[in-house]
């Protein structure tokens, strides 16, 4: 088996097409297109005054959701908060949220979305080796 995987989902303007699973058009999980064991990922693309399909909460994952393009707004529990081109959101386990793209937004409100557990970042500590070899393309 390869110590790599790799796909190619298409630009980032195309996501809302996406056929995702459970109905949640315009969202794609790359961890079973990819083999990815410990960390999860999707992309998003929401249409001009599109929504999520259901609120959620996760009771034992993180998520950090990063904002590619467009504008909308991310309900938090109770709070709701605007989120645009470049806002970085993370939303701790047990935190019920939802994701609309605003009616007026630009573009598709495009984002990533990562989802963790298992053994925290603090658990795991710095386990990077890191060398000074020559890149192969020099």
């Amino acid at each position: 088996m390869s110590h790599y995987s790799i796909e190619n989902i298409g630009p980032v303007d195309s996501w809302h097409a996406l056929e995702g699973q459970h109905g949640m058009n315009g969202k794609l999980f790359l961890e079973g297109l990819l083999g990815s064991e410990n960390v999860g990922v999707s992309v998003n693309g929401l249409a001009p005054g599109g929504s999520s399909p259901f609120w959620h909460l996760h009771a034992q994952l993180e998520e950090v959701y990063i904002f590619l393009g467009g504008e909308g707004k991310m309900a938090l529990g109770d709070e709701v908060i605007d989120v645009t081109t470049g806002s970085v959101v993370r939303v701790a386990p047990n935190t019920m949220m939802a994701v609309h793209a605003n009616a007026d937004s630009p573009t598709d409100l495009r984002f990533v979305c990562t989802r963790a557990g298992a053994a925290s970042l603090r658990d795991v500590g710095d386990d990077a080796e890191i060398t000074h070899d020559p890149f192969p393309w020099s």
